[in-house]
Protein backbone atom coordinates (compact mmCIF):
# COMPACT_ATOMS: atom_id res chain seq x y z
CA UNK A 1 0.00 0.00 0.00
CA UNK A 2 1.64 3.84 -1.18
CA UNK A 3 -0.24 7.07 0.05
CA UNK A 4 -2.92 8.09 1.82
CA UNK A 5 -6.16 6.21 2.09
CA UNK A 6 -9.16 7.90 2.05
CA UNK A 7 -11.51 6.07 4.73
CA UNK A 8 -15.54 7.11 5.00
CA UNK A 9 -16.86 7.06 8.46
CA UNK A 10 -20.62 7.98 10.02
CA UNK A 11 -20.84 11.93 9.86
CA UNK A 12 -22.71 13.71 13.39
CA UNK A 13 -22.35 10.41 15.00
CA UNK A 14 -21.58 10.69 18.66
CA UNK A 15 -19.53 7.26 18.68
CA UNK A 16 -17.62 7.48 15.21
CA UNK A 17 -15.27 10.45 16.92
CA UNK A 18 -14.43 8.28 19.89
CA UNK A 19 -13.55 5.66 17.58
CA UNK A 20 -11.61 7.00 14.83
CA UNK A 21 -7.78 8.07 14.86
CA UNK A 22 -7.27 11.42 15.47
CA UNK A 23 -5.10 12.47 13.90
CA UNK A 24 -4.40 10.23 11.03
CA UNK A 25 -2.44 9.46 8.80
CA UNK A 26 -5.06 8.91 6.20
CA UNK A 27 -8.00 11.04 5.26
CA UNK A 28 -10.96 10.30 7.69
CA UNK A 29 -14.19 11.58 5.44
CA UNK A 30 -17.16 12.24 7.19
CA UNK A 31 -19.91 10.60 5.35
CA UNK A 32 -23.88 10.55 5.29
CA UNK A 33 -25.66 8.09 6.19
CA UNK A 34 -29.21 6.85 6.01
CA UNK A 35 -30.57 6.22 10.16
CA UNK A 36 -32.57 2.56 9.15
CA UNK A 37 -33.34 2.51 13.18
CA UNK A 38 -35.93 5.35 12.81
CA UNK A 39 -37.49 3.23 10.18
CA UNK A 40 -37.47 0.01 12.24
CA UNK A 41 -35.11 -1.61 15.18
CA UNK A 42 -35.51 -4.86 13.31
CA UNK A 43 -33.19 -3.08 10.50
CA UNK A 44 -30.86 -0.99 12.99
CA UNK A 45 -27.82 -3.72 12.22
CA UNK A 46 -27.32 -1.96 8.91
CA UNK A 47 -27.23 1.21 7.34
CA UNK A 48 -26.52 2.87 3.87
CA UNK A 49 -23.75 5.48 3.05
CA UNK A 50 -24.04 8.52 0.45
CA UNK A 51 -22.04 7.24 -2.16
CA UNK A 52 -18.58 8.81 -1.62
CA UNK A 53 -14.84 8.39 -3.04
CA UNK A 54 -13.18 6.01 -0.48
CA UNK A 55 -10.92 3.17 -0.01
CA UNK A 56 -12.66 1.71 3.03
CA UNK A 57 -15.64 2.36 5.40
CA UNK A 58 -15.04 2.53 8.89
CA UNK A 59 -18.88 2.28 10.50
CA UNK A 60 -20.11 1.96 14.45
CA UNK A 61 -22.24 -1.00 15.27
CA UNK A 62 -23.88 -1.17 11.99
CA UNK A 63 -22.85 -3.05 8.76
CA UNK A 64 -22.71 -0.80 5.46
CA UNK A 65 -24.89 -2.64 2.41
CA UNK A 66 -25.43 -1.68 -0.73
CA UNK A 67 -22.27 -0.74 -1.36
CA UNK A 68 -18.82 -2.80 -3.00
CA UNK A 69 -16.25 -1.24 -0.24
CA UNK A 70 -14.51 -3.30 1.98
CA UNK A 71 -15.19 -2.00 5.60
CA UNK A 72 -14.42 -2.09 9.40
CA UNK A 73 -16.63 -2.18 11.98
CA UNK A 74 -16.34 -1.16 16.14
CA UNK A 75 -19.03 -1.80 18.11
CA UNK A 76 -19.81 -1.48 21.62
CA UNK A 77 -21.68 -4.40 22.77
CA UNK A 78 -24.08 -6.47 20.72
CA UNK A 79 -23.53 -7.40 16.76
CA UNK A 80 -25.24 -7.68 14.65
CA UNK A 81 -27.70 -5.81 16.41
CA UNK A 82 -31.08 -7.06 16.55
CA UNK A 83 -32.33 -7.62 19.88
CA UNK A 84 -34.36 -10.45 19.94
CA UNK A 85 -34.22 -11.16 16.49
CA UNK A 86 -31.47 -13.60 16.86
CA UNK A 87 -32.88 -16.53 15.52
CA UNK A 88 -34.56 -14.49 12.33
CA UNK A 89 -33.38 -15.46 8.82
CA UNK A 90 -32.49 -11.25 8.64
CA UNK A 91 -29.66 -11.61 11.61
CA UNK A 92 -28.20 -14.89 10.02
CA UNK A 93 -27.59 -12.47 6.90
CA UNK A 94 -25.95 -9.92 8.76
CA UNK A 95 -24.05 -12.17 10.81
CA UNK A 96 -22.90 -13.61 6.48
CA UNK A 97 -22.25 -10.10 6.26
CA UNK A 98 -19.33 -9.88 9.07
CA UNK A 99 -17.83 -13.41 8.28
CA UNK A 100 -17.57 -11.92 4.33
CA UNK A 101 -14.43 -11.17 2.83
CA UNK A 102 -15.85 -7.38 2.38
CA UNK A 103 -15.62 -7.14 6.47
CA UNK A 104 -11.81 -6.74 6.87
CA UNK A 105 -11.53 -6.24 11.08
CA UNK A 106 -14.16 -6.31 13.68
CA UNK A 107 -13.42 -3.92 16.64
CA UNK A 108 -14.60 -4.00 19.85
CA UNK A 109 -14.97 -1.18 22.52
CA UNK A 110 -14.29 -3.69 25.30
CA UNK A 111 -13.81 -7.29 26.21
CA UNK A 112 -17.15 -6.85 27.66
CA UNK A 113 -18.18 -6.27 24.10
CA UNK A 114 -15.83 -9.31 22.84
CA UNK A 115 -17.43 -11.62 25.44
CA UNK A 116 -21.09 -10.97 24.05
CA UNK A 117 -19.86 -11.33 20.58
CA UNK A 118 -18.41 -14.19 21.21
CA UNK A 119 -21.32 -15.71 23.24
CA UNK A 120 -23.96 -14.39 20.72
CA UNK A 121 -22.04 -16.65 17.83
CA UNK A 122 -21.08 -19.46 19.65
CA UNK A 123 -21.41 -22.77 17.28
CA UNK A 124 -21.98 -21.18 14.59
CA UNK A 125 -20.07 -22.30 11.40
CA UNK A 126 -19.16 -18.33 10.90
CA UNK A 127 -17.22 -18.35 14.40
CA UNK A 128 -13.75 -18.80 13.60
CA UNK A 129 -14.01 -16.56 10.74
CA UNK A 130 -15.54 -13.98 12.82
CA UNK A 131 -13.31 -14.85 16.00
CA UNK A 132 -9.94 -14.26 13.29
CA UNK A 133 -11.00 -10.61 12.76
CA UNK A 134 -11.70 -9.77 16.29
CA UNK A 135 -10.13 -7.51 18.45
CA UNK A 136 -10.31 -4.78 21.48
CA UNK A 137 -9.20 -1.41 20.97
CA UNK A 138 -10.65 1.11 23.11
CA UNK A 139 -12.49 4.12 22.63
CA UNK A 140 -10.22 7.01 22.18
CA UNK A 141 -10.13 11.05 22.86
CA UNK A 142 -7.23 13.76 22.47
CA UNK A 143 -6.52 14.07 25.85
CA UNK A 144 -7.00 17.72 27.39
CA UNK A 145 -4.15 19.47 29.38
CA UNK A 146 -3.79 18.30 32.64
CA UNK A 147 -2.16 20.62 35.90
CA UNK A 148 -2.12 18.34 38.75
CA UNK A 149 -2.52 21.44 41.17
CA UNK A 150 -3.72 20.19 44.86
CA UNK A 151 -7.06 21.76 45.42
CA UNK A 152 -7.89 23.49 48.35
CA UNK A 153 -10.41 20.61 49.94
CA UNK A 154 -13.40 22.71 51.25
CA UNK A 155 -17.10 21.93 51.76
CA UNK A 156 -18.63 20.91 50.10
CA UNK A 157 -17.74 18.10 47.95
CA UNK A 158 -19.09 18.55 44.09
CA UNK A 159 -20.09 15.77 42.65
CA UNK A 160 -21.33 16.03 38.37
CA UNK A 161 -23.66 13.66 36.51
CA UNK A 162 -23.83 13.91 32.68
CA UNK A 163 -25.88 12.19 30.75
CA UNK A 164 -28.79 12.56 28.70
CA UNK A 165 -30.52 9.20 29.38
CA UNK A 166 -31.38 10.52 33.02
CA UNK A 167 -33.23 6.76 33.90
CA UNK A 168 -30.74 4.32 32.67
CA UNK A 169 -27.20 6.24 33.19
CA UNK A 170 -28.02 6.98 37.15
CA UNK A 171 -29.48 10.62 37.06
CA UNK A 172 -32.48 9.17 39.75
CA UNK A 173 -29.90 8.03 41.39
CA UNK A 174 -27.60 11.54 41.61
CA UNK A 175 -30.91 12.94 42.85
CA UNK A 176 -31.83 10.78 45.44
CA UNK A 177 -28.58 10.62 46.97
CA UNK A 178 -28.91 14.67 47.22
CA UNK A 179 -31.97 14.43 48.79
CA UNK A 180 -29.88 12.05 51.55
CA UNK A 181 -27.47 14.07 51.71
CA UNK A 182 -29.52 17.39 52.37
CA UNK A 183 -31.53 15.29 54.61
CA UNK A 184 -28.47 14.41 56.82
CA UNK A 185 -26.79 17.66 56.38
CA UNK A 186 -23.72 16.28 53.99
CA UNK A 187 -21.79 18.86 52.79
CA UNK A 188 -22.17 17.40 48.99
CA UNK A 189 -23.47 19.57 46.45
CA UNK A 190 -24.50 17.59 42.85
CA UNK A 191 -24.49 19.16 39.37
CA UNK A 192 -26.67 17.39 37.19
CA UNK A 193 -26.58 17.89 33.43
CA UNK A 194 -29.32 15.91 31.40
CA UNK A 195 -31.66 16.16 28.75
CA UNK A 196 -34.28 14.22 31.05
CA UNK A 197 -34.54 11.22 28.51
CA UNK A 198 -36.35 8.55 30.67
CA UNK A 199 -39.05 5.84 30.91
CA UNK A 200 -40.35 4.29 27.41
CA UNK A 201 -39.12 0.56 28.88
CA UNK A 202 -35.99 1.08 26.60
CA UNK A 203 -33.12 -0.67 27.66
CA UNK A 204 -33.71 -0.88 31.56
CA UNK A 205 -36.24 1.85 32.35
CA UNK A 206 -39.70 1.79 33.37
CA UNK A 207 -42.29 2.35 30.53
CA UNK A 208 -44.21 4.71 32.36
CA UNK A 209 -42.19 8.04 32.55
CA UNK A 210 -44.34 9.39 34.98
CA UNK A 211 -42.57 6.89 37.33
CA UNK A 212 -39.61 9.51 36.98
CA UNK A 213 -41.69 12.41 38.43
CA UNK A 214 -40.57 12.45 42.30
CA UNK A 215 -36.79 12.08 40.70
CA UNK A 216 -37.50 14.97 38.63
CA UNK A 217 -38.94 17.17 41.38
CA UNK A 218 -35.34 16.30 43.66
CA UNK A 219 -33.55 18.74 40.86
CA UNK A 220 -34.82 21.73 42.58
CA UNK A 221 -32.71 21.17 45.86
CA UNK A 222 -31.20 23.93 47.48
CA UNK A 223 -27.70 21.25 46.97
CA UNK A 224 -28.44 20.94 43.57
CA UNK A 225 -27.93 22.84 40.54
CA UNK A 226 -29.58 21.09 37.27
CA UNK A 227 -28.67 22.01 33.86
CA UNK A 228 -30.64 20.26 30.77
CA UNK A 229 -28.00 20.92 28.21
CA UNK A 230 -24.43 22.36 28.17
CA UNK A 231 -22.21 22.80 25.45
CA UNK A 232 -18.90 20.44 25.56
CA UNK A 233 -16.50 22.67 26.55
CA UNK A 234 -18.71 23.93 29.54
CA UNK A 235 -19.68 19.90 30.34
CA UNK A 236 -15.53 19.37 30.48
CA UNK A 237 -14.98 22.26 32.84
CA UNK A 238 -18.01 20.78 35.39
CA UNK A 239 -16.06 17.57 35.47
CA UNK A 240 -12.29 19.01 35.67
CA UNK A 241 -13.77 21.34 38.36
CA UNK A 242 -15.36 18.60 40.41
CA UNK A 243 -14.29 16.21 43.45
CA UNK A 244 -16.53 12.82 41.90
CA UNK A 245 -18.25 12.42 38.37
CA UNK A 246 -21.24 9.56 38.66
CA UNK A 247 -22.29 7.31 36.25
CA UNK A 248 -24.77 5.03 38.62
CA UNK A 249 -25.82 3.25 35.43
CA UNK A 250 -28.44 0.39 35.26
CA UNK A 251 -27.63 -0.32 31.06
CA UNK A 252 -24.38 1.09 29.86
CA UNK A 253 -21.64 -0.36 27.30
CA UNK A 254 -18.88 2.29 27.51
CA UNK A 255 -20.14 5.18 29.92
CA UNK A 256 -18.02 8.18 27.44
CA UNK A 257 -18.73 10.25 30.05
CA UNK A 258 -16.22 8.06 32.18
CA UNK A 259 -13.52 8.47 29.84
CA UNK A 260 -13.96 12.80 29.91
CA UNK A 261 -14.25 12.56 33.48
CA UNK A 262 -10.49 10.25 33.84
CA UNK A 263 -8.87 12.27 31.40
CA UNK A 264 -9.39 15.67 33.28
CA UNK A 265 -8.43 13.24 36.80
CA UNK A 266 -11.93 13.22 38.18
CA UNK A 267 -12.50 10.53 39.87
CA UNK A 268 -15.94 8.14 38.47
CA UNK A 269 -18.45 6.84 40.69
CA UNK A 270 -19.78 3.83 39.16
CA UNK A 271 -21.42 0.03 38.97
CA UNK A 272 -19.26 -2.72 38.12
CA UNK A 273 -21.52 -2.80 34.57
CA UNK A 274 -20.73 -3.15 31.22
CA UNK A 275 -16.95 -1.87 30.31
CA UNK A 276 -16.69 -0.16 33.44
CA UNK A 277 -14.67 -2.69 35.93
CA UNK A 278 -12.34 -2.79 33.30
CA UNK A 279 -10.77 0.46 34.06
CA UNK A 280 -12.86 1.47 37.14
CA UNK A 281 -10.94 0.69 40.25
CA UNK A 282 -12.85 1.41 43.62
CA UNK A 283 -10.47 3.61 46.11
CA UNK A 284 -8.08 3.82 43.27
CA UNK A 285 -9.40 5.96 40.62
CA UNK A 286 -13.10 6.17 41.63
CA UNK A 287 -15.55 4.01 43.67
CA UNK A 288 -17.80 1.34 42.64
CA UNK A 289 -21.82 1.23 44.08
CA UNK A 290 -22.31 -2.62 44.27
CA UNK A 291 -24.83 -3.81 41.11
CA UNK A 292 -25.96 -7.00 40.35
CA UNK A 293 -24.99 -8.37 37.44
CA UNK A 294 -25.29 -11.47 34.76
CA UNK A 295 -22.13 -13.25 34.06
CA UNK A 296 -21.91 -11.12 31.02
CA UNK A 297 -21.73 -7.99 32.82
CA UNK A 298 -25.27 -6.74 32.65
CA UNK A 299 -27.91 -5.85 35.44
CA UNK A 300 -29.82 -8.53 35.91
CA UNK A 301 -33.06 -7.04 35.30
CA UNK A 302 -32.37 -5.13 32.57
CA UNK A 303 -33.88 -7.40 30.20
CA UNK A 304 -37.11 -8.03 31.74
CA UNK A 305 -40.26 -8.15 29.81
CA UNK A 306 -42.51 -6.88 32.30
CA UNK A 307 -41.37 -3.11 32.64
CA UNK A 308 -44.75 -2.12 32.36
CA UNK A 309 -45.75 -3.32 35.54
CA UNK A 310 -45.99 -2.69 39.33
CA UNK A 311 -43.54 -5.10 39.62
CA UNK A 312 -40.80 -4.09 37.62
CA UNK A 313 -41.21 -0.41 39.30
CA UNK A 314 -40.81 -1.44 42.46
CA UNK A 315 -37.39 -3.56 41.42
CA UNK A 316 -36.10 -0.49 39.74
CA UNK A 317 -37.35 1.98 42.50
CA UNK A 318 -35.34 0.18 45.20
CA UNK A 319 -32.41 -0.21 43.10
CA UNK A 320 -32.22 3.72 43.39
CA UNK A 321 -32.56 3.90 46.88
CA UNK A 322 -29.90 1.08 47.57
CA UNK A 323 -27.65 2.67 44.84
CA UNK A 324 -28.64 6.45 46.51
CA UNK A 325 -27.73 4.95 50.05
CA UNK A 326 -24.33 3.23 48.93
CA UNK A 327 -23.37 6.60 46.67
CA UNK A 328 -23.36 8.73 50.04
CA UNK A 329 -21.83 5.93 52.21
CA UNK A 330 -18.90 5.50 49.82
CA UNK A 331 -18.15 8.97 49.54
CA UNK A 332 -18.54 9.79 53.38
CA UNK A 333 -16.17 6.29 53.85
CA UNK A 334 -13.85 7.23 50.86
CA UNK A 335 -10.16 7.43 52.63
CA UNK A 336 -8.07 7.69 49.83
CA UNK A 337 -6.65 11.20 49.59
CA UNK A 338 -8.52 12.53 46.35
CA UNK A 339 -5.55 14.17 45.00
CA UNK A 340 -3.81 10.78 44.55
CA UNK A 341 -7.35 9.39 43.23
CA UNK A 342 -7.08 12.74 40.85
CA UNK A 343 -3.52 11.72 39.66
CA UNK A 344 -4.88 7.59 39.05
CA UNK A 345 -7.73 8.70 37.28
CA UNK A 346 -5.59 10.80 34.82
CA UNK A 347 -2.85 7.95 34.50
CA UNK A 348 -5.90 5.39 33.81
CA UNK A 349 -7.40 7.90 31.07
CA UNK A 350 -3.56 7.93 29.57
CA UNK A 351 -2.98 4.26 29.83
CA UNK A 352 -6.48 3.25 27.80
CA UNK A 353 -7.85 6.02 25.94
CA UNK A 354 -5.06 8.19 24.68
CA UNK A 355 -5.60 9.02 21.45
CA UNK A 356 -1.98 9.41 20.32
CA UNK A 357 -1.73 5.40 21.41
CA UNK A 358 -5.40 4.86 19.79
CA UNK A 359 -4.71 6.52 16.33
CA UNK A 360 -1.68 4.55 15.12
CA UNK A 361 -3.20 0.99 15.63
CA UNK A 362 -6.21 2.07 13.80
CA UNK A 363 -4.17 3.48 11.13
CA UNK A 364 -2.73 0.03 10.92
CA UNK A 365 -5.70 -1.48 10.68
CA UNK A 366 -7.41 0.53 7.77
CA UNK A 367 -3.65 -0.16 6.09
CA UNK A 368 -4.13 -4.18 6.82
CA UNK A 369 -7.71 -4.12 5.07
CA UNK A 370 -6.53 -2.65 1.88
CA UNK A 371 -3.38 -4.92 1.53
CA UNK A 372 -3.45 -6.99 -1.36
CA UNK A 373 -6.82 -5.70 -2.02
CA UNK A 374 -6.24 -4.12 -5.58
CA UNK A 375 -5.78 -0.46 -3.26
Amino acid sequence: MKGKLTVAVTMDRYQTRFNIPKPSRHTIRPTLFFPTHRVSSHIEGVTVLWPTRCDLIHTINRIPIFTKKDFVISFESHLPRYFGGEKTGFFKYMRGLLASPSCRRIIAYSEFAKKIFLAAHAGTRELDALEGKLEVIYPNIILPEYNNESRTQKAPIRLVFVGAHFGRKGGAVAARAAELARQCRMPLHFHIISSLQAGGGVWSDPRDRAFFDPYFRLLQNDNVTFDKTLANERVIEALRGADFSILTTLSDTFGFSAIESLAVGTPVIATPQGALPEFIIDGHNGLIVPLEVNAQGEWIHGSRSDKDSEAFEAVYRNEIERMAQSLVEAVAACSSPLATMRQNARATAEKFFDSRKTSPLLDRIYEESTFGRGI
